[in-house]
């Protein structure tokens, strides 16, 4: 049988041989003991620590990798791109080396070692479980078109500087969470439901008043699609989106782009090149891309007062020019005292806070008194107030 380290080093499909675990697979069966044991702890260190066995560590170790060549396979008519099936085969022998990886047990592997080194020292290190590892091409090129692969396989949002940065812990909110403005919800959440079917779908504006929970329910959305995928863009970055499409159109999924606050100064470049990715430019938005935006302001450019004496009617149509070419205009208004108190109500019900209404609905004012105004932020934050002192 070939060493570890040269049936590793034929892997050419999958970039992952410098994964730690492989790496420590390659120091077995050398000529120093010592690197011998090395590789044995760094193999049962990373798979301990993952919490999985070695066959589930290998899984997860080839979607979220970014291996080029396992994903234009994957993107490609495989009856085209590779007639002679050689590519197929390139997968199937990496798929094979981990295989054998996974085909004994730590315990096994330990008698091995100790015949090799004649030593019985290899029997006193801790074990792993192997578990069973017996994918097959097909499922992988199946699971890369479904699910992309290396970082959009791993995380579902994303921020944009120019760069892609995956968002690690992003925000777990649901639908569910947020109550009221069930039908302003009830639009965008159709549309993006359109979207990931597949069938003509609109760009969003999310307007209205601060705390009213426009970027929350974009956020939510995320959370309810396993294939969705989020990428949010400051104001700032806007320029950048041509890029950022020139990225994305790649990717075998459907992406939300997120400009939270939108607004723009009178003469500002940004204005024109959002015009254009929203609609009207000669390079069309990828059809895997749709742009949410959310504002407070009904008329997004922001002038001074001598602005708007001396451009009057022109700015407001300018303004509007942009706000057009968001096919679905969802507006969310500061909740009145009755709908405030029923969301604080459906809020406390939720944290299973047992308080008389009438001393609930008195507290809760007293806040938004507080905070200067009704909102549901405010609410939840009233809420996340009372549960805070119930637990002190």
């Amino acid at each position: 049988m070939l060493e570890f380290r040269n049936l590793i080093a034929g892997m050419c499909c999958f970039n992952v041989k410098n994964d730690p675990v492989l790496c420590g697979f390659k120091k077995l069966f050398q000529s120093s003991e010592e690197l011998s044991f090395e590789g044995y702890s760094e193999i049962v260190g990373n798979v301990l620590k993952s919490g999985k066995t070695l066959a589930e560590y290998f899984h997860d170790m080839l979607v979220f990798s970014n291996s080029p060549t396992a994903t234009e396979f994957a993107l490609g008519d495989s009856a085209k791109v590779d007639p002679l099936h050689l590519r197929k085969d390139a997968m199937r022998y990496d798929l094979d080396v981990l295989k054998s990886l996974c085909s004994e047990t730590a315990a096994q592997l330990q008698i091995r070692l100790n015949t090799f080194y004649d030593t019985l020292e290899f029997g006193k290190l801790p074990l792993y479980d192997n578990g069973t590892f017996d994918y097959t091409p097909e499922y992988f090129l199946v699971y890369i078109k479904s699910n992309g692969s290396g970082m959009f396989a791993k995380y579902k949002a994303f921020t944009f500087d120019g760069e892609l940065h995956a968002v690690e812990d992003h925000d777990g909110i649901r639908l569910s969470d947020l109550k009221n403005y069930e039908e302003q919800r009830r639009l965008v959440v159709e549309n993006t439901v359109r979207f990931l079917s597949d069938r003509p779908a609109q760009n969003v504006l999310l307007y209205g008043d601060r705390g009213t929970g426009k970027s929350s329910t974009v956020k939510a959305i995320l959370n309810e699609s396993r294939h969705l995928r989020m990428v949010e863009v400051s104001k700032t970055n806007v320029a950048l989106l041509p890029k950022l499409f020139d990225i994305l159109k790649k990717i075998p999924l459907h992406f939300i782009v997120l400009i939270d606050d939108l607004s723009f100064s009178e003469n500002d470049d940004r204005f024109g090149i959002l015009k254009a990715a929203l609609e009207g430019s000669l390079a069309a938005r990828p059809k895997n891309i749709l742009i949410y935006a959310t504002t407070n302001r009904r008329k997004i450019i922001r002038e001074t007062a001598a602005e708007r004496e001396i451009s009057g009617a022109d700015a407001i149509d300018e303004s509007m020019s942009l706000s057009d070419r968001f096919g679905l205009f969802v507006t969310f208004t500061k909740p009145d005292k009755r709908v405030y108190l029923e969301i604080v109500k459906q809020l406390a019900a939720d944290a299973g806070l047992e308080i008389d209404e009438e001393t609930l609905f008195a507290k809760a004012e007293r806040f938004a008194l507080q905070r200067g105004g009704r909102s549901p932020r405010t609410a939840r934050q009233f809420v996340d107030d009372i549960i805070s002192d119930t637990e002190n």
